[in-house]
């Protein structure tokens, strides 16, 4: 088979440099999309879904529009839906991702590029890693370490997707019509020859094969241990339950997050332990965390960069939230902001509250490693599907108290909880890990933005629009609404 060009619904397609680090990072990775020979046996495989992971970090990716990726988990990414909520504000002036607060990303914009093109870019690799593993004998496909790496594959293609979706396509739960023609996302299921075009999904259909690549993992038979910095099976039933939980299939959500609450090795957080959790790696809670280390990091778009004085100082903490954790007096995680300024000849300056979540190791903004799947998530996940289903309510408080008592001084549980004390309990336990704005509009609720703007859950402005230049390349593709 000759070698294929890759269809990465970009014009940003580019090699993707990559080599050693720590953990999965201290090996050799897959440098740059592979050619046919290069999976020929499991240490192959291995380097090459380890490229994957690496490029999550920020690796460096040279012949693009910007030198280092910036949509991804390590970079600012992780803090979009915190500043869409209104909750965070930027406080410095460099506007690198102050636009996302500011409700201003048009179709032309470089942030509307850069997320879509850092993720396809992803899938394209996942793609590839996947054709190529399909043609490796027999006798290393029936390995449990094939079977688990593909596996990992299948978990990483679904939650890059479901990221996609919640960026560029409305939420299933708010949409007119989930079946209306190109109202998802382009789905990267497998290498294209660079001269196919393709369309839009529907929203059913992006969510229906984002289910199905979970389910391919599963039948992987993947590894329930924990894997410091990988996708394990918990990983997949937690992003399972996440996204039946935005489908609105509360009772399939329940059941996979109790799957991961009772059976998986993670345990919540000890109240005394909360402060500093996030300045260590692999934690009792992280399901799946990136990896950072003082090489491979988002270097001025990660997350630790953007959340203090001494950085690009674009995610404060506005003046309602920070009364709002205030007023929660016995509660740890009002702990988690703290006053910081920074100063040179001329004076202070960018004299704020930020929150504590990426603390940076030794010394070090650049290096954090953010928590994409943890398993305060999953109780939370439990809580509001329970909430939400007849004769399950006695559950939601079950798992909200049991969650309190980690965090709370003298907590005493309480009989019975609401919707909005769920999405309440979220934004005190999630804050700056992307997801409050979400929570509010798939559940049909409204949000006020930093310019006093309610933003409705029904809102054009809640996605954002599909770049300009994929449309110029690919007519096909239909812009989203008003934009």
């Amino acid at each position: 088979m000759n070698m294929k060009k890759f269809l990465i619904i970009s014009s940003f397609l580019a090699a993707l440099i990559l080599s050693s680090c720590s953990d999965f990072l201290d090996t050799d990775s897959s440098s740059g999309l592979p050619p046919e020979e290069s999976i020929t046996n499991l240490d192959d495989l291995r380097n090459a879904v380890n490229g994957v992971y690496m490029v999550q970090t920020g690796a460096y990716r040279p012949n693009s529009s910007s030198d280092y990726v910036r949509g991804v988990y390590a970079g600012d990414f992780i803090l979009f839906a915190d500043l869409r909520s209104g909750d965070f504000e930027p406080i410095d002036t460099y506007n690198q991702i102050a636009p996302v607060a500011f409700y201003t990303v048009d179709r032309y914009h470089t942030i509307a590029e850069n997320y879509y093109a850092a993720f396809y870019e992803c899938l394209a690799k996942i793609n590839s890693v996947l054709e190529l593993a399909g043609e490796m004998d027999q006798k290393d496909k029936d390995t449990d370490t094939y079977k688990n790496l593909i596996g990992e594959l299948y978990t990483l293609r679904a939650l890059f997707h479901f990221d996609l979706a919640r960026l560029y396509a409305h939420l299933p739960t708010i949409a007119d019509d989930v079946d209306a023609p190109q109202s998802g996302i382009v789905l990267s299921d497998e290498v294209f020859d660079s001269s196919i075009k393709k369309k839009r999904s529907t929203i059913a259909q992006t969510y229906q094969f984002i289910l199905d690549d979970l389910a391919r993992a599963f039948e992987s038979t993947m590894s329930v241990k924990k894997q410091n910095g990988r996708v394990n099976y918990w990983t997949a039933k937690a992003i399972q339950a996440r996204v039946f939980l935005y489908l609105g299939r509360d009772q399939d959500a329940l059941e996979a997050a109790e799957e991961v609450i009772n059976d998986s090795p993670y345990a919540l957080y000890l109240r005394d332990e909360y402060t500093s959790v996030w300045s260590k790696e692999n934690t009792s809670e992280s399901i799946f965390e990136i990896l950072t280390t003082s090489i491979y990091n988002a270097q001025r778009n990660s997350a630790g960069f953007y959340t203090h004085a001494d950085g690009y100082a674009e995610c404060g903490v506005t003046e309602d939230f920070k009364e709002f954790l205030e007023s929660r007096t016995s509660d740890i995680r009002a702990e988690l902001i703290a006053y910081e300024e920074a100063s040179d000849d001329y004076g202070t300056f960018n004299e704020a509250y930020y929150p504590q979540k990426y603390p940076g190791r030794s010394g070090d903004l650049y290096q954090n490693n953010p928590k994409v799947v943890r398993l305060s998530e999953v109780y939370l996940i439990a809580a509001e599907a329970a909430v939400k289903i007849p004769g399950q309510e006695s559950k939601a408080a079950d798992y909200i108290n049991r969650l309190r008592g980690k965090r709370i001084d003298g907590y005493v549980d309480v009989a019975s909880v609401t919707l909005d004390d769920v999405i309440t309990e979220r934004r005190l336990e999630l804050f700056a890990e992307g997801h409050y704005a979400w929570d509010l509009w798939r559940n049909m609720k409204s949000l006020v933005n930093i310019n006093g703007d309610e933003i409705n859950y029904d809102d054009y402005r809640t996605v954002l629009p599909i770049p300009q230049r994929e449309i110029d390349i690919y007519s096909e593709l239909k812009q989203n609404d008003e934009y």
